[in-house]
């Protein structure tokens, strides 16, 4: 059982940590009549935001003065799934400020059941002939999987404070004037256009969606967005449902 706990907080440390940098972070999960999972995984940092978040980076690696060190470890990111049981099977940096990755999780099932701190993030239930999923991130559970990122740098964090870490509950706007005054009138722009883009894809068709979800034709798709610094901030939790037949 430790083993799926483990995968999963490595995944939502990736996936927060996406955030938490400022990127834009997309990902893409497919849900089998197995219970199992394919995720793919994408985060690019803008050029702008880049620049600046090297100057906060006090473990840098060797050549990080000439800009063009990877911000992403793709190999520690890899081994930290791959050694907690997840089947990797990429795990890139198109470039030296993007990751790019794909893993299966066997059992989403087991990897949920009976663990409290999971199941305050991500539930997943099933019934006869359907099954659904109820997400929620907020400022009580982002936490608890930052420190499991690979190689995240701790300075950096603490440069940027994202609320959704700290005890500072101050509002998407207000955060926007500290980062501008932190990195710059260019980076900040930067930020505003950037996404938490999740999607997922399911064997059947989806019966019940909740508000901030939409749905693609068929009905198998769904997509739920939240701007970057929303994420930063949480300060109001991601809350969002799906159900769907299988």
């Amino acid at each position: 059982m430790e083993r799926y706990h483990n995968i999963y907080r490595s995944l939502a440390a990736l996936l927060l940590a996406g955030s938490f940098l400022s990127c834009g972070a997309s990902v893409d999960m497919r849900f089998g009549t197995d219970r199992s999972l394919a995720i793919s995984l994408g985060l690019e940092v803008p050029e702008a935001v880049d620049a600046k978040l090297r100057q906060f980076v006090a473990s840098a690696l060797p050549g990080s003065g000439s800009g063009t060190a990877p911000l992403f470890n793709a190999e520690a990111i890899a081994e930290s799934l791959r050694v907690r049981g997840a089947l990797v099977r990429s795990s890139t940096m198109p470039t030296p400020r993007s990751y790019s990755g794909k893993l299966d999780i066997v059992d989403i099932e087991r990897l949920l059941i009976s663990e409290q701190e999971l199941g305050s993030v991500l539930q997943y239930t099933r019934g006869p002939g359907w099954a659904s999923i109820r997400v929620q991130a907020d400022r009580g559970n982002a936490s608890t999987v930052l420190d499991l990122f690979p190689g995240l740098d701790g300075d950096l964090i603490e440069a940027l404070q994202p609320p959704a870490l700290y005890d500072n509950p101050v509002s998407p706007a207000e955060y926007r004037s500290m980062l501008s005054g932190l990195l710059g009138r260019a980076a900040t722009t930067a930020m505003d256009g950037m996404l938490f883009v999740l999607s997922a894809s399911f064997p059947g068709t989806i019966l019940e969606a909740s508000d901030g979800v939409t749905l693609d034709l068929s009905k198998r798709v769904a997509r739920f967005s939240i701007p970057a610094l929303d994420a930063m901030v949480l300060e109001k939790p991601i809350v969002f449902y799906i159900k769907w037949i299988e």
